[in-house]
Formats: C-alpha cells, sequence, structure tokens
C-alpha cells in the first residue's frame, strides 16, 4: 500500500470542498489514482526525461466522472 505524500493542505481542501475531481503533477512518479470522499483525485505521472507525455482522458457526466484513463504517448 502507498502512502500519501502530497500536501495536507491540498488535502485538507479536498475533503472540505469535495470537488468533482482532482488533478496532481507535482510528484512526477507517483502516477495513480484514489478517491478522497466523493473527489477523484488523479496524478498522470511524469516521464518527460524519456520523451513520454503521461495525461488522463476523463469522461464527465452531470455530477459524476463516468470513466477515465490514464494514458501516455
Amino acid at each position: 500500500m502507498e502512502a500519501n505524500v502530497g500536501s495536507i493542505a491540498v488535502s485538507n481542501a479536498i475533503k472540505k470542498y469535495q470537488p468533482l475531481m482532482s488533478l496532481h503533477g507535482h510528484i512526477h512518479e507517483s502516477r495513480g489514482d484514489c478517491k478522497i470522499g466523493r473527489t477523484v483525485c488523479i496524478n498522470p505521472g511524469s516521464d518527460y526525461s524519456q520523451g513520454i507525455l503521461r495525461g488522463v482522458v476523463a469522461l464527465l457526466g452531470k455530477d459524476k466522472i463516468k470513466n477515465f484513463v490514464l494514458t501516455a504517448g
């Protein structure tokens, strides 16, 4: 199990305001996703030193994330 190493202030804001989605990228090596309450939190990661662009494509519905896929190219 991986530990959350992100900002406590950001985590607290997500818990308080519960946005639909939060996108992150500061911890480049930490590609992944999790949920905090109703909020889907996604970090696509980064391999720009290898010439790889990472991202996420999300399908949004009314008041929810229907699906998402992490991408690389």
